[in-house]
């Protein structure tokens, strides 16, 4: 099934695009005499061959996202019970969120917050958010780059490890200054719940930001290469049509081994909220200690979900 969701996805793109082009060149055509009508009618044939195609290549798409929906209850609905997320992502690329909330939620997962991360943060060069990031990490006198880099290691950290008290927690002190916003009232035990051994940490992130937006480079694929590096089970998501491209960052980066996450970039898709809660339960019950747990999954991953294809042999420890 998922190497022809995957064709039925690309088809139907590249037959769309097509009929776009046959029809503008219609269009150009029937303004001008240059060329016989045998030519104008083959561009014609082709044209409502293309859409006949588009067409079919959207139904049969159609059929097998319905099919996905019968299979959620099997393959999402409770399959996580037991564990705990926390979320993350950034202010002004996070339409994915509350997809990725959803689906942890229906696979039983407490979801304990979800934290999404101010521009501030990632652009240090402005001289007051600068301010703020030395005063909360206590770094002062800090360059943007090393700055940047602060604040992907203390969050990694925190996430990592959680804290012991609400008087040394620099998730505390962020969301104070207003440098992190939290989707729910953080009491302060609730806060200290947050984070530590056995939690995942979902980042979600996507869309079309607006110019000048901090790149996923700045924070968000630095954040994710050291919670994995921590040990942390970490999932990284984003939709189908993303200009900011976040998925395609984390596949990229070289501190990110092939299948040491969970990628899934499809999260708009009900298979991709499938592929989330399958591939998350995959990472923490796969025993084979040769091939590492995560993997890459949807419309340009491995596969559309684990299980589908073998894993690459770049997947191998």
């Amino acid at each position: 099934m998922g190497e022809v969701g995957r064709v039925i996805s690309w088809r139907y793109h590249v037959v769309s695009l097509v009929a776009v082009v046959l029809a503008f060149g219609l269009g150009i055509l029937a303004g001008t005499s240059v060329l016989d009508d045998r030519f104008v009618r083959e561009l014609e044939r082709n044209n409502r061959q293309t859409r006949q195609e588009r067409d079919a290549a959207e139904a049969v798409a159609n059929l097998y996202e319905r099919f996905a929906v019968g299979l959620q209850p099997t393959l999402r609905d409770g399959v996580l019970v037991g564990e705990e997320a926390v979320v993350v992502t950034l202010e002004g690329v996070d339409g994915p969120v509350q997809r990725a909330v959803d689906e942890l939620t229906a696979g039983g997962v407490d979801v304990l917050a979800t934290l999404e991360l101010t521009r501030s943060l990632a652009e240090p060069e402005i001289e007051e958010n600068a301010a703020a990031l030395e005063s909360v990490l206590g770094v002062p006198g800090s360059d943007p780059e090393a700055l940047r880099d602060e604040v992907a290691d203390a969050l990694a950290v925190r996430l990592a490890v959680g804290s012991l008290s609400e008087e040394d927690d620099v998730l505390g002190e962020l969301l104070a200054e207003g440098l992190v916003t939290a989707d729910r009232d953080l009491e302060p035990e609730a806060l200290l719940g947050i984070g530590g051994d056995g939690q995942l940490v979902v980042i979600a992130g996507g869309g079309s930001p607006p110019d000048g937006f901090p790149e996923p480079d700045t924070l968000l694929v630095p954040l994710t290469e050291r919670l994995i590096r921590l040990d942390v089970t970490t999932a990284g998501v984003g939709p189908t049509e993303d200009d900011y491209g976040f998925v395609a960052a984390i596949r990229d980066a070289n501190g990110i081994p092939d299948c040491s996450m969970v990628i899934v970039d499809d999260i708009d898709l009900v298979i991709g909220g499938i592929a989330l809660v399958m591939a998350l339960d995959r990472f923490l019950n796969d025993a084979d200690p040769e091939v590492r747990p995560g993997g890459d999954y949807g419309i340009g991953g491995d596969s559309i979900v684990p299980g589908a294809d073998e894993p690459p042999e770049s997947c191998r420890r």
